[in-house]
């Protein structure tokens, strides 16, 4: 996994390594979406999208979930920030209800952090760029465990 600041006290949401929520809105610029010469961890597999088949290659980082818009649109409410910068943004569909659930438990303002992993589906031909996807493992009914002081 990769670093991400945690400093002070905390919670990470946990997951059950499924991956299957989306991360909507993407920063294509983020550095996470980079390859250069840094080799990919060992986390590829293939994929099949009908009847074709596609390696792909990915990366695992811890992601901080981060309210950005309270009492906002879905869509950008809480927003998915990996090595401290934001990568995109909860699916909407996912965004309200944990909205909802952070402001019950009185944890807007807590520093939350889950797992994250970082697709990238290389581009065939000298042309093509690759498809890159963020997928971050949140079970529901949401769990959390502490850290930090």
């Amino acid at each position: 996994m990769r670093d991400v600041r945690t400093e002070g006290k905390g919670y990470f949401l946990a997951g059950k390594g499924q991956y299957t929520h989306e991360v909507v809105r993407l920063a294509r610029g983020h550095s996470a979406l980079a390859w250069g010469a840094e080799p990919p961890t060992a986390v590829a597999g293939i994929v099949t999208h009908g009847t074709s088949q596609a390696k792909v290659l990915g990366r695992d980082f811890l992601a901080r979930l981060v309210e950005t818009a309270p009492n906002g649109f879905a869509c950008n409410r809480i927003a998915v920030h990996i090595t401290g910068e934001g990568i995109g943004y909860l699916p909407p569909s996912l965004s309200s209800i944990y909205a909802e659930w952070a402001e019950d438990w009185r944890l807007t303002q807590t520093l939350i952090l889950c797992k994250a992993r970082v697709l990238i589906k290389p581009g065939k031909g000298p042309r093509r760029r690759p498809c890159a996807q963020v997928m971050l493992d949140i079970a529901r009914p949401f769990e959390i465990r502490a850290f930090g002081s």
